[in-house]
């Protein structure tokens, strides 16, 4: 069962605890890397009759290679998540003159109401 931690970190540390996360997936990467490798090995044989490829073997390691990616897919998405949450928290801080300007609205508060009722 996975389960969600959260903790806290200074503003300017936030980009560089987001590459630390990156680089927890270092070692599954790597697997990955290298059950993709064997994985064709295993499916090509080595053309032998001692060495015929072995089908269930090769879908074992499959399962394994996916979850390998899956533990790195899960990592990035996390890391994507603290990003946007970051960019959210900096765009909060920007002073009026920095934000984006708002669009102007077209419609008279009475019409939005009408259209809501009607």
């Amino acid at each position: 069962m996975r389960i969600k931690l959260s903790y806290t970190v200074e503003e300017e540390d936030v980009l560089k605890e987001a590459a630390k996360l990156i680089g927890l997936s270092g070692e599954d990467l790597q697997h990955a890397l290298t059950l993709f490798a064997s994985t064709q090995e295993e499916l090509k044989g080595s053309g032998t009759d001692n060495d015929i490829p072995n089908g269930e073997k090769a879908r074992s390691m499959i399962e394994e290679f996916r979850q390998a990616l899956l533990a790195v897919d899960t990592r990035l998405s996390e890391v994507v998540d603290i990003l946007d949450g970051y960019e959210m928290y900096r765009m909060s801080q920007r002073s009026p003159e920095e934000s984006p300007p708002q669009p102007e609205m077209t419609t008279a508060p009475a019409q939005l109401m009408e259209l809501s009722e009607g």
